[in-house]
């Protein structure tokens, strides 16, 4: 075994060399790409990685965060041992209108080097998101929903990215990836939503992108308790958007179905669950939407009640909302 003070002296140069790498210099093949396309980017050291490698770290300089090339990259590529360059596929957020330029940095050692990559919108009369579906629309905690992407034409070589955005963007109701990729010469692609909703029912409008070909679906994730939640403001001429809630089940057997009793505390506040004419939430089903209807003569500012009791059930579940003008 080497004295302390020879390792110390044999071993510093290598510690002191892998201090020093830094990055030369990045760029994108090819340089200007149509929405959804896959690029090549490369990052070029100033001296080969020393062992173990460099990781260089890998940002977009967009006003806001590109989430695609995000999901991506993971903001990281590790050069490999001996290695002066490393090249890896990448995706970058669609563009709406011509021209857009997305920053792209690479950084190690204390020094970043910078390249571009310049994104044109996809011709809607070649290619378009034509359809965007899920295979239920209520999911309990854990839970997965499966959705369908449909594009117009085969995508081309590379595949083609579709970019997946949720609004509110922080919701907690699903997760997701950032984009799902049609692979080459296919018209379709599916991808999985995961459920997150632990304490009451969320919901959250998914969008599937494509410049400006967008297409959309609202899903709810519920506990996997029984549950009733209020999802939006409850006004009386809801407008654009209903004033509804939903009733989730979560992972509660019900092979005969579920009855659900739905009540207020308030004269002309009713709520009435969307399921079959026989009343029941069916057994594939984690729960079920229910709409508020709110009368003229209700008070803005009025605090409403409403109860959900399982016949043959859980004990009832109770939900609190305002009414707004």
């Amino acid at each position: 075994m080497l004295p302390l003070a020879l390792a110390a002296a044999v071993f510093a140069p290598l510690r002191a060399s892998a201090a020093e790498v830094t990055v030369a210099s990045t760029s994108v093949s090819p340089s200007r790409i149509t929405s959804g396309e896959e690029a090549i980017q490369t990052v070029t050291l100033a001296e080969p990685a020393p062992a173990g490698g460099v990781t260089v770290d890998l940002l977009d300089g967009n006003e806001y965060e590109d989430l695609t090339y995000f999901q991506s990259t993971k903001h990281k590529v590790t050069v490999p041992a001996g290695q002066q360059r490393v090249s890896f596929p990448i995706r970058v957020q669609s563009a709406t209108s011509a021209g857009t330029v997305t920053r792209l940095t690479a950084g190690v050692g204390g020094r970043v080097a910078e390249t571009s990559v310049t994104v044109d919108p996809i011709d809607a009369r070649v290619q378009d998101v034509t359809d965007f579906t899920v295979d239920k629309r209520i999911a309990a905690e854990g839970g997965k929903i499966t959705g369908t992407v449909r594009i117009k034409s085969p995508a081309p070589i590379g595949g083609l990215a579709v970019d997946l955005r949720k609004t509110p963007y922080e919701s907690g109701a699903f997760s997701f990836p950032y984009y799902v990729v049609v692979p080459a010469g296919a018209t379709s692609a599916t991808f999985s939503m995961a459920s997150m909703a632990y304490d009451q029912p969320r919901f959250v409008t998914v969008m599937a992108a494509l410049s400006t070909a967008r297409q959309f679906a609202g899903v709810i994730g519920v506990p996997k308790k029984f549950s009733i939640g209020v999802l939006g403001p409850v006004r009386h001429r809801p407008g654009n958007v209903e004033n509804f809630g939903a009733v989730g089940l979560g992972d509660i057997w019900h092979p005969f179905g579920a009855r659900i009793n739905m009540t207020s505390d308030t004269p002309g506040v009713t709520a009435q669950l969307s399921v079959p004419s026989d009343g029941s939430i069916p057994a594939d089903q984690a729960g079920a939407q229910f709409r508020i209807y709110v009368a003229d003569s209700v008070p803005a500012g009025t605090k409403v009640k409403l109860t959900a009791k399982w016949v043959l059930g859980p004990a009832p579940v109770s939900t609190e909302f305002t009414v707004q003008d």
